[in-house]
């Protein structure tokens, strides 16, 4: 395994991982704020697309903030069939929505780019035309894109816990403790999705990162390939990872965005705390350069002590809608990128009186949650999102494993106050998962996973990166960037050298 290191300044644009994408959106809510002839395939197979029956795409499918995107014109969709349960033939299949934007030049096509974006829970299927907007121009001259919707999600076999309003508004944040640390609150919300996902059927549908990972090989042997290039971010990075090591032999060239630990999420869950230690002083320094008109401190120190003392107050007297773990889930989200940090310092400026509540929104405590903020997802994204949770591994039932972790937490990365060790909706799921946790990199396979990440990620820590990095061995090599934020820029020179240089001649970073 090989590792470069590159300085560069970041122009970050958000990949969520879990809510980060509906935390933002329900802050803007919150706050009243904007912000801004087919070559073969690589070795072998025919003209792309197999025998699909590409034609028109499905209405879209709603995004974490509730908003339908338009459809591309550009996009063909088709429907691949998988096995509803790869243990038990006799169980029938489910249909997979798959899309495809055909980018590449006739004369220089090497391949097919599957892009796969973070979650999980959210739909994919209209990925592809994001990416083409965003990817290096020489990448989409080599290589046509597709998308899908995971099982489970949107267009394929989507699962639903028939959640209320109520619930599905407290999903947008993360699971915070109360003020005084008790997460009596938390477990009792943990429970009731549990049990209304199990009353659903969502605990029995054979959604997990495994059974997607299978499912992107019965894709690949659809579209004719013998081998397909992938890219996903955040999430998808954890399901790149899982395909890479079930199918080794029939990876072509795998890129990491924003590396999720080899433990897949629920370690990652547990590792934010790190992150956000980490990332918060590039919060601090912009806030801090900016005292003369935002008054939170002339050095990152002192920024950081405000940020504790609005917290408190808040948990004291919210203000409209922003209640102290509003904030701190607003300010952990704004971490994504510096484009956010002034969604930040407006929610620090409403905290401290500096500015009004938004209009209409009066002053009163939420009802639905103590620590929501008012928004409502899609019942299918927080349904698929715990499915793939806590169909991925196993997590501990007892109560008081999490209230212990959290204590600790609290103590030891106080601006997520304990957040990362708190209790999900696994604890108290009713469904088993189907299989051990795929161990990432136990198969030996060829050198052709890229890694990209930067050094203070909130959302995906440097630390996780690297233990994946050390789970491929010889088969990957790592460009990490010192950077703050989650998510690349593939727009950024810096990032696209080694990320186009990849794609199109298989060489990987050397050392550093």
């Amino acid at each position: 395994m090989t590792q470069m290191t590159v300085r560069r300044m970041p122009r970050l644009r958000m990949r969520p991982r879990l809510v980060l994408g509906p935390v933002l959106a329900a802050a803007l809510l919150t706050l009243g704020v904007s912000v801004p002839a087919v070559a073969r395939a690589p070795g072998g197979g025919s003209a792309w697309g197999g025998g699909l029956a590409w034609g028109g795409c499905p209405a879209g499918t709603p995004g974490a903030d509730g908003t339908v995107p338009p459809r591309d014109p550009r996009e063909q969709c088709a429907v691949v069939a998988v096995p509803r349960d790869y243990r038990d033939p006799a169980a029938g299949t489910i249909r997979l929505a798959v899309s495809r934007i055909r980018t590449a030049d006739p004369g220089q096509r090497r391949g097919v780019l599957l892009v796969v974006p973070g979650g999980p829970g959210g739909s994919g299927l209209d990925y592809p035309s994001r990416m083409a907007g965003l990817l290096p121009a020489a990448v989409l001259r080599s290589y046509d894109l597709v998308g899908f919707d995971e099982r489970g999600v949107g267009n394929s076999a989507p699962v639903h816990c028939d959640l209320p309003a109520a619930d599905r508004a407290a999903a947008v944040i993360y699971p915070f403790p109360a003020a005084d640390g008790s997460i009596a609150g938390n477990l009792a919300y943990a429970r009731e999705v549990a049990d209304r996902c199990a009353a659903a059927g969502a605990d029995q549908a054979g959604v997990s990162t495994a059974n997607s990972a299978r499912d992107i090989d019965r894709i690949r042997a659809a579209l004719g390939l013998r081998r397909i290039s992938y890219l996903g971010s955040s999430y998808g990075t954890y399901l790149g990872e899982v395909y890479a090591t079930l199918f080794p032999d029939r990876t072509d060239r795998v890129v990491l965005d924003s590396v999720v630990p080899p433990g897949g999420e629920q370690q990652a869950l547990g590792m934010v705390g790190l992150g956000a230690e980490q990332s918060f002083p590039d919060l601090a320094a912009w806030l801090a350069a900016q005292d003369a008109a935002l008054h939170f401190g002339s050095t990152p120190a002192e920024v950081r002590a405000t940020y504790f003392r609005l917290a408190a107050k808040l948990d004291a007297a919210p203000v409209g809608r922003l209640t102290g773990n509003a904030f701190r889930t607003l300010t952990y989200a704004s971490l994504v990128g510096k484009v956010y940090y002034p969604l930040a310092a407006r929610a620090w400026q409403l905290a401290a009186g500096q500015a009004a509540p938004a209009a209409g929104q009066g002053t009163a405590r939420p009802t639905a949650s103590p620590t929501a903020i008012p928004t409502v997802l899609p019942d299918n994204f927080v349904a698929a999102q715990d499915a793939v949770l806590c169909g991925d591994s196993a997590w501990p039932r007892d109560p008081g494993y999490y209230a212990a972790r959290t204590a600790a937490d609290r103590i030891r990365y106080p601006l997520t106050n304990g957040m990362p060790g708190n209790v999900w909706p696994c604890a108290f799921w009713h469904g088993e998962p189907g299989e051990p946790p795929v161990r990432v990199g136990s198969t030996p396979g060829p050198r052709n996973v890229l890694l990209l990440q930067n050094l203070r990620d909130p959302d995906t820590p440097y630390a996780g990166a690297r233990q994946t990095l050390a789970a491929f061995g010889r088969r990957a090599a790592m460009a990490s960037f010192d950077a703050s934020g989650h998510g690349m820029d593939f727009t950024d020179p810096a990032v696209a050298a080694p990320f186009t240089r990849f794609l199109l001649t298989g060489l990987l970073p050397e050392g550093g």
